[in-house]
């Protein structure tokens, strides 16, 4: 995995001169409209072949974000409230409803061009979400997948969080992990405008802390083993 700092400032060229299928790439604690940023630049690039896929691992400053779904963007509190609690607000276009990110949380984010690495769009929600168990395995935690509602679950507790956008045939945003993160942020919202639904992290669960660098490499592991078998 390669650290957002090793590449320079010519992101662009560091990543053309790698070989793909799939780079990994670890942006550290990142600002989420810098990282949107960053995935919007990268999508331009995987679309027109300039660079490989890309797999962002990082973690966000506390934001709210609301998807697509206005119906499931249920917020508890205000714009005004959230600013007040160092919250940022950032309406975006991936599926899904209202969620959180914060620090202590891992967010993967693909930028995949999903049929030159063999993918359809289902399929690559349910890579998403077993990327994710594979990290929770970590804490002895065993998640599972709900029908209708992506993500994954510990019993009736929601312990991950999947949206995902396409443009040009490229993914953008991907699976938000709970493992060591402060669970309140999530009282400002109906998460994933699921009403009734309780959020839980590894940390809560296991009382467990494991360091993010050995987070992201059992992820980056997972992430290569589960790509689709290249055809004959």
């Amino acid at each position: 995995m390669v650290s957002l700092q090793e590449l320079g400032t010519d992101i662009e060229a560091s990543l053309h001169s790698m070989k793909g299928p799939l780079v990994m790439l670890d942006c550290g604690i990142v600002g989420y409209r810098q990282a949107l940023a960053l995935q919007l630049k990268l999508n331009r690039l995987v679309g027109a072949s300039y660079i490989p896929s890309v797999c962002l691992f990082l973690e966000h400053n506390p934001v709210v974000t609301m998807g697509i779904r206005k119906d499931h963007n249920l917020l508890v509190s205000s714009k005004d409230s959230l600013a007040e609690s160092g919250i940022d607000l950032v309406p975006i276009r991936r599926g899904g409803g209202v969620t959180a990110h914060n620090p202590g949380q891992l967010v993967i984010y693909p930028i995949v061009q999903l049929a030159g690495l063999g993918f359809r769009v289902a399929p690559f929600v349910h890579y998403l979400e077993q990327v994710g168990m594979d990290v929770l395995s970590l804490y002895g935690v065993s998640s599972e997948r709900r029908n209708r509602y992506p993500g994954l679950w510990v019993g009736d507790r929601k312990i991950a969080s999947v949206g995902v956008q396409i443009m040009r045939g490229v993914t953008l945003h991907g699976i938000a992990i709970n493992l060591s993160n402060d669970l309140s942020i999530f009282s400002h919202m109906v998460p994933c405008g699921i009403e009734d639904v309780h959020m839980t992290s590894a940390e809560a669960e296991t009382g467990i802390t494991l360091s993010m660098g050995e987070v992201k490499a059992a992820a980056e592991i997972s992430c290569r083993a589960h790509l689709p078998a290249k055809k004959s």
